[in-house]
């Protein structure tokens, strides 16, 4: 019988491991990695002095006086090197696996691998991770591709990374280079649940202007928007626009969701825009596509 099982592409990942460095995780992230539980896991941002998004990563509490970064993807050693060069003003030791991973959908038929969200599981030198919208296994290449051949031989399916994609987007996850940047603060890029201003004390890289930003108002946000009508995004001839008033605000993301049938997207919109609320389009495709609006919903996963 197959598993109901999902893998997705084998990928390069960047472990940092760094011990008894509290000050220096207090100045790295925009969360409060002290709060976690041994055995958690969560996304978390680096922010620099400006406010703008250097990018997001995930951070696994091993235990209490040690923490596991992952940064995942081809930017992984530019992430390291400002990493490191952060660490040095805190004296921090921060020891570095050059290992690779996939992320996947669905349950593994493994032994002892019981995963939960926003948890993650260490066994036989590989990390379990659930993030909620999606699941990833971390270790050394080797081991993670006899894992994921063996898991295929059982029925499991291999995704593509516009499937990847489609969840991102379904989750108002958003992606480097597409919503991230660093000309953009966590606010307007969906982030807000990883800063946290509650420690007067605790001051990360960019929390003055970002805290200021936040107290003020009036930011765009990241919204995730369902058209009125499925279209492929593959059709387009410019990137699609909501109209809210008189401006146009454009699609960073898109992904079609033949499932359902639907089109959904990432726009950033203004401060005021509430889920719910209904908004005209400008779609052009070839051939034509009638689609008129779109609708602001929660995300998905």
């Amino acid at each position: 019988m197959a598993i109901d099982t999902v893998l997705f592409d084998i990928v390069p990942v960047t472990v940092l491991t760094v011990k008894n460095s509290a000050r220096f995780m207090e100045r790295l992230v925009t969360s409060d990695v002290a709060k976690m539980a041994v055995g958690s896991v969560e996304r978390t941002v680096m922010m620099n002095a400006t406010g703008g998004v250097i990018d997001t990563l995930f951070v696994a509490r091993t235990e209490l006086d040690c923490y596991k970064l992952l940064l995942v993807g081809e930017s992984a050693d530019v992430r390291e090197a400002w990493i490191r060069q952060m660490s040095v003003a805190f004296d921090s030791e921060v020891q570095t696996e050059k290992q690779s991973g996939f992320h996947f959908v669905g349950n593994l038929p493994i032994e002892g691998i019981d995963m939960h969200p926003k948890k993650f599981v260490e066994r036989s030198g590989m990390l379990f991770l659930h993030m909620g919208w999606m699941q990833m296994v971390v270790g050394a290449g080797e081991n993670v591709e006899a894992l994921s051949r063996s898991l295929q031989n059982l029925g499991a399916k291999k995704g593509e990374q516009s499937g990847l994609d489609a969840l991102r987007i379904l989750a108002r996850e958003p992606a480097l280079g597409l919503e991230l940047d660093e000309s953009v603060s966590p606010l307007e890029s969906g982030l807000i649940d990883a800063v946290d201003f509650n420690d007067p004390n605790r001051i990360f890289l960019g929390r003055a202007l970002c805290e200021a930003r936040f107290n003020a108002g009036g930011y765009e946000r990241l919204h995730l928007v369902a058209f009125d009508t499925a279209f492929d995004p593959m059709l387009l001839v410019e990137a699609p626009l909501v109209v809210v008033g008189e401006m146009g605000y454009p699609l960073t993301s898109l992904a079609r969701i033949p499932e359902m049938p639907l089109t959904v997207g990432l726009v950033r919109l203004p401060y005021d825009v509430q889920v719910g609320q209904h908004f005209e389009t400008i779609v052009r495709t070839d051939p034509r596509t009638n689609c008129g609006g779109a609708l602001v919903i929660d995300p998905q996963l």
